[in-house]
């Protein structure tokens, strides 16, 4: 039931309605068979199935064999996933060109209103699912990127900014970590070659609880308010708290002689 689940998942995720969805699979379990047999297998109801069966005829996913009942058979599995993820890929290809038209159209109009640039002295709390703000800032970075986070946040992050930490390195950006964990032990952490043993990348443990914070060319600072990736995070240009941040930072960083 999980695996057919899964499989209900991902057809929809790739374009198809959930009974186009249960029709086509009870197909490809059933073979060469008849509508009515596949409303029985897919407990979907015979006129729905019918329905069902041109639109996936018309996406190339089955074939019908003329007979008297008309039969049908699934495409290979293969062909028919291939078709599937070749449309998404061009409706994918489409939208960001739509989206990138529209971009360039409301740069044209609001020149004067870029994120985080306007107004000295700013806060803003950033919704978590502009995450990418952040993944922004740091590809943007020109010095350096100083970063407090816990060892279950840095593992998370990784997985979604390991590419733009590789390329800031290219660019000789500094970037240094001190984790927070819990106990004494020694923490073995998968990094790309890239990265480990770069003397542009640099991490540090300490043992105690930090908040998830990042520094960015000394100039603006990521504050997240709870220890996941969607929660919000605060956002901040304020001289007088960068400075803060920054001194605390290196005066941590200097305390700390275990280095990964």
């Amino acid at each position: 039931m999980e695996f057919q689940n899964e499989s209900y998942q991902v057809l929809t995720s790739l374009g198809l309605t959930t009974l186009e969805a249960k029709v086509y699979l009870a197909l490809v379990k059933q073979g060469e068979t008849s509508a009515k047999t596949i409303s029985k297998a897919s407990k979907v109801s015979q006129p729905d199935v019918y329905r069902v069966l041109t639109k996936l005829e018309n996406r190339g996913l089955i074939e019908r064999i003329i007979a008297l009942p008309s039969r049908f058979k699934a495409t290979p599995v293969e062909e028919g996933f291939a078709l599937l993820l070749q449309r998404r890929d061009n409706q994918s290809a489409m939208l960001h060109k739509k989206a990138t038209e529209l971009v360039q159209s409301f740069k044209g109009n609001s020149a004067k209103t870029t994120a985080f640039q306007a107004e000295p002295a700013q806060f803003i709390l950033v919704p978590g699912v502009h995450v990418h703000r952040i993944r922004n800032a740091v590809d943007n970075a020109q010095t350096s990127v100083l970063c407090f986070t816990t060892l279950d946040m840095f593992r998370k992050v990784r997985f979604v900014t390991e590419d733009v930490w590789k390329r800031g390195v290219k660019r000789e950006v500094k970037f240094q970590f001190l984790i927070g964990k819990p106990h004494d032990e020694k923490v073995a952490l998968e990094l790309d070659p890239a990265l480990k043993n770069n003397a542009s990348f640099e991490i540090k443990f300490i043992r105690a609880s930090l908040p998830c914070m990042i520094l960015i060319d000394e100039k603006e600072i990521f504050l997240r308010t709870e220890m996941n990736l969607d929660a919000p995070v605060l956002w901040s240009n304020n001289t007088c708290i960068v400075e803060m941040i920054e001194k605390y930072f290196e005066t941590l960083w200097r305390m700390v002689e275990e280095k990964h």
